[in-house]
Parts: C-alpha cells; structure tokens; sequence
C-alpha cells in the first residue's frame, strides 16, 4: 500500500457506500472503486474502527467486491 495515502483519504472522504461489518459492529468498510490501481480495477477497502470518542484505521486493501455486511451508506 506504499504510495496510496491519496486513495485511502480520498476513500474515507468520498466512499462508494460504507458497509457495517458482520464480525465486529464497530467497524465500517469504506469502499471506492478505482478504473487503475498496482493491481487493474478494484475496490479500496478502508475498514475504521469507530468508537464512542475516537475513530482509527485498522487496515486498507484493494479487493474484487464488496465485502458483506449492513449497508450503511450508499452513493
């Protein structure tokens, strides 16, 4: 994920839809598509954390879908 700072902001900012996940409530996965990416066309995954007084980002990846959950946001 070196050199993808733009698009994990850009993702957080600007999401495709948001998705709760099913393993932890308190975690909501940011999804963008990008056309060009290290790795052809894929989504962004940025997964948050999301706590009473605090937010954080536990991980970020590219992935082929959407990942399953409660649809929290869509565009």
């Amino acid at each position: 994920m070196i050199g993808q700072d733009t698009k994990i902001g850009e993702t957080i900012v600007s999401p495709d839809f948001v998705i709760e996940s099913r393993q932890d409530p308190s975690i909501r996965l940011y999804h963008k598509l990008y056309e060009q990416t290290p790795v052809t066309r894929k989504y962004m995954l940025v997964a948050v954390k999301v706590l009473a007084d605090d937010a954080f980002v536990v991980t970020a990846f590219f992935t082929d879908a959407q990942k399953q959950g409660i649809a929290i946001w869509a565009r």
